[in-house]
């Protein structure tokens, strides 16, 4: 009787998420935004937990890192309370007791859990369930970031871990395919990025960094330690000593290590206003787990007996759009160009591609030094925008205009995604417009990449409450951007601040012996450029509203005679014709002893120009900051006096470029577009750069950029300071 072979058969089972692929997972989105600071002391963080499979994993994984790696950095902070924030949506009646459950479980893992409770009394008074109306993904989705945003500024948190996995990632991607969204839309959710619907909330939305600046023992320094200070002036005086006056870097490059504010030259014409300092910081969204299926992290949480529960709304195929395609994909076998692969390949080669537009757009701005002057307190910036024309070459072919008509599209783009980073600096709208609203933007900023041929005078034109004014020389053209003028049809942003309904009723006397100073705890975002925030020892009610012209006269003649001559020359260079009415102002109620109109407010102050009313410090202190822009795109990247770039066409004669360095020996001489390039010589007037020649990974519709001197160029006139 011959004995059976036992057959090995190999089932394929996930594999739990390891702490180590964890930890890599994490250090890879959650990468320090202050490199150059030193940390003072921990940082609490927080991560969404839904008690789904995802959010259990992630707090079990954070749990386990924490364990294994007690004073490692999580971003720029060593992690020092974790907390669990649990929203209870309270539109199924098992929330709250599932927050409940795994409350011990969050414990035992080491997190604090908090509870967040979404409120719908507006919709329950008016007889209306909330789960039944049409937009309740939307609604919830709202208000769920707002109270996480909330409870994180509460507890001092800028770090919130999400639990967004693979599959999320695919269905997001299959869901903007079916909306037939183009490449653009198809980025897919994002590792990080700052904390939306939260736009109006400081420090919250990209703002707060300077408020920690304000505290006792703030968590961050930009300043270096006394000890690297004391060692720098050695190094300095022995330097002096030998000669070799502050070393090569010179005194730039230690500035330029450490976070600055705006800085502006003096120029004994102008009269000089101290910058408006600009917000940084804000809550950042972290998504550590997008690389993992969730296949992965149903394994994690069974191997390690961490319970779960389930939504059993997420089953269902007819309550939003994501249940209808994830019951499709379930249920279905897609065809191979729609399954999971296939389409996380197409979001990461759009993500590439969108990539690499950005960074050429943003090298063109610094090289080029497109950004002249940005001026924070009136909220203006003047651009030179870089001409994409190419120079004419030696010999046209019969290829040429084919050539530039292939590149064009592309250079498109390129210009869109330059005209929407300008128009961020100075728009009072959280979200930018799209590219494919820019068209026309493209055709009057940059008249060489315009369809239509022939020269056409630039004109003024408006988008996304921006104001583009052409500045025409004989030698360029320039724009100057500005917050667009009010609309007559529109409401005019208003902030009310100072004291409250239940002081307004006392009498002064009254209000002093109860209290004194009435203060706005955050400060409150106004027109979507300025954080703004005011502290009053008076019984009052002030308001900001935009600078009037009807306030002008009044406000003027209040002020000294030495002033009044000040304020036109402010205005005049800072804020010039229509620009004014933008500013903010800060209004009173007038006091015309009943005879005047209740509505009737009198001007105090123009704060961003540093103008009030004489005496009005003693009983109104106010704090205005610009709002976060991209300061990487003021310093262009050739700081020599005397600099700026210009456009040459890239060597070589195909469209592909690859990213090497080919050393030519001597003699060597080949064409290049008509022309004779000879290594071993150098031009007449010009050095001989190793005799190499360099072809960039560029995309071949940008040019590369040539310095050229020009003795009469000036800098910029905006500079980073260490503060």
């Amino acid at each position: 009787m011959g004995t059976a072979k036992a057959a090995l058969v190999f089932h394929h089972a996930p594999k739990p998420v390891s702490v180590n692929e964890f930890s890599d997972a994490l250090h890879a989105v959650c990468r320090p935004r202050y490199p150059n600071a030193r940390v003072m002391r921990a940082a609490h963080l927080a991560l969404a937990v839904s008690g789904g499979v995802d959010s259990m994993a992630l707090s079990y994984l954070f749990s386990e890192y924490r364990r294994l790696h007690q004073w490692a950095r999580v971003g720029d902070y060593p992690v020092d309370q974790m907390y669990a924030l649990m929203v209870d949506h309270q539109l199924r009646e098992e929330s709250h007791a599932e927050t409940v459950r795994l409350a011990p479980v969050l414990r035992d893992l080491g997190l604090k859990p908090v509870v967040c409770k979404l409120h719908w009394k507006e919709y329950r008074k008016q007889g209306i369930d909330p789960s039944t109306l049409p937009n309740i993904e939307s609604l919830a989705r709202t208000q769920r970031y707002r109270v996480l945003g909330t409870n994180c500024r509460n507890a001092g948190i800028d770090r919130l871990f999400l639990a967004h996995h693979r599959d999320d990632q695919y269905e997001t991607i299959l869901m903007r395919l079916l909306s037939g969204h183009g490449y653009r839309g198809l980025l897919g959710i994002r590792e990080a990025n700052p904390i939306p619907e939260c736009y109006d909330l400081h420090n919250i939305y990209n703002s707060g960094l300077l408020n920690e600046f304000l505290k006792q023992k703030p968590s961050l320094r930009f300043v270096p330690a006394i000890s690297d200070i004391k060692q720098l002036r050695r190094s300095w005086k022995m330097e002096l000593r030998s000669g070799d006056c502050l070393s090569k870097q010179g005194l730039d490059y230690w500035s330029s290590l450490f976070q600055g504010r705006f800085q502006r030259d003096h120029d004994p014409n102008v009269p000089y206003v101290t910058p408006l300092p600009r917000e940084e910081g804000g809550l950042m969204l972290y998504r550590p787990l997008l690389e993992f299926d969730k296949d992965r992290l149903i394994a994690t949480c069974e191997a390690n007996k961490i319970p779960w529960v389930e939504d059993r709304t997420n089953a269902d195929p007819t309550m939003t759009m994501r249940n209808a395609v994830r019951y499709l994909v379930k249920n279905h076998q897609l065809p191979t160009a729609l399954q999971k692969p296939s389409v996380l390949a197409l979001c990461k080669n759009s993500r590439r591609r969108a990539q690499f537009e950005e960074s050429a757009a943003d090298r063109l701005i610094k090289k080029s030094a497109a950004i002249k002057v940005f001026d924070p307190n009136a909220g203006t910036l003047l651009v030179e925008p870089p001409p994409f024309k190419s120079p004419k070459a030696a010999r046209r072919t019969i290829y040429t205009e084919a050539r530039e008509a292939a590149r064009r599209p592309q250079r498109r783009i390129i210009a869109a995604i330059m005209c929407r980073k300008f128009i961020d600096f100075v728009t009072p709208d959280s979200i930018l417009p799209p590219l494919t609203n820019l068209d026309n933007l493209v055709n009057l900023i940059f008249p060489e990449l315009s369809p239509e041929k022939g020269k056409s005078l630039p004109k003024s034109c408006s988008i996304a409450g921006v104001q583009f004014d052409p500045v025409v020389t004989s030698k360029s053209t320039k724009w100057f951007l500005f917050r667009a003028p009010y609309s007559s049809q529109k409401r005019l942003p208003k902030r009310t601040l100072g004291g409250r309904t239940d002081y307004l009723s006392l009498s002064e006397a009254e209000f002093r012996s109860q209290v004194y100073w009435q203060c706005r705890k955050s400060l409150k975002g106004w027109d979507g450029r300025f954080w703004i925030g005011l502290i009053t020892s008076v019984n009052e009610r002030f308001y900001v509203l935009p600078f009037k012209q009807s306030a002008m006269k009044p406000f003027r003649m209040a002020l000294p005679k030495p002033e009044r001559a000040r304020l036109d020359r402010v205005l005049k260079y800072y804020a010039p014709g229509k620009v004014r009415w933008t500013l903010p102002a800060i209004y009173t109620r007038e006091d015309s002893g009943g005879r005047g109109s209740p509505s009737e407010k009198t001007m105090l102050a123009l704060p961003t120009l540093g103008f009030h009313v004489p005496g009005m410090e003693r009983w109104i202190k106010y704090d205005f900051r610009y709002k976060k822009v991209d300061a990487n795109l003021l310093a262009p990247i050739a700081k020599r006096p005397g600099v700026f770039l210009t456009y040459r066409h890239a060597l070589g004669t195909s469209r592909r470029r690859r990213n090497t360095i080919d050393e030519k020996p001597d003699g060597f001489e080949e064409r290049r577009n008509g022309l004779r390039v000879q290594s071993g010589e150098a031009e007449p007037g010009r050095p001989d750069h190793k005799r190499k020649f360099q072809t960039k990974a560029i995309l071949p519709e940008v040019h590369d950029l040539q310095e050229t001197t020009s003795p009469g160029h000036v800098q910029q006139d905006i500079i980073l300071e260490q503060p």
